[in-house]
């Protein structure tokens, strides 16, 4: 019976363990976002690239404005354009922009 509950751990451990290795090696940002966002917002996501200062690109490390923002308003801004951002909803499917709203904008403050 002990050896029973000894294994089944081990086993739930090594799944855990594994999925935890998974989600740690997943890159950021994503390639995605590399192509279409990082010319403007820099891989680091700071928008301090020369294309970025000219269009006053937002910081995504703000996380004061990562607060305020809410997704659905980012994914809209993404998808329509906003400002001086051009639009990308006829480049990409509203997964790919909720993708880059969710996981690679909302990253930068999590690092």
């Amino acid at each position: 019976m002990k050896t029973t509950r000894l294994l089944g751990g081990l086993v739930f451990a090594a799944i855990g363990g594994l999925a935890l290795t998974a989600y740690a090696t997943e890159p950021h940002p994503s390639e995605l976002f590399k192509e279409y966002c990082a010319k403007c917002h820099g891989e680091d996501g700071k928008a301090q690239t020369p294309r970025g200062k000219q269009l006053n690109a937002r910081d995504f490390t703000d996380a004061e404005w990562q607060a305020e923002e809410k997704d659905e308003e980012f994914i809209e801004a993404v998808t329509e354009g906003k400002d001086d951002m051009p639009p990308f909803g006829k480049k990409l499917t509203r997964e790919q922009i909720e993708s880059l709203v969710k996981n690679d904008v909302r990253g930068f403050v999590r690092k």
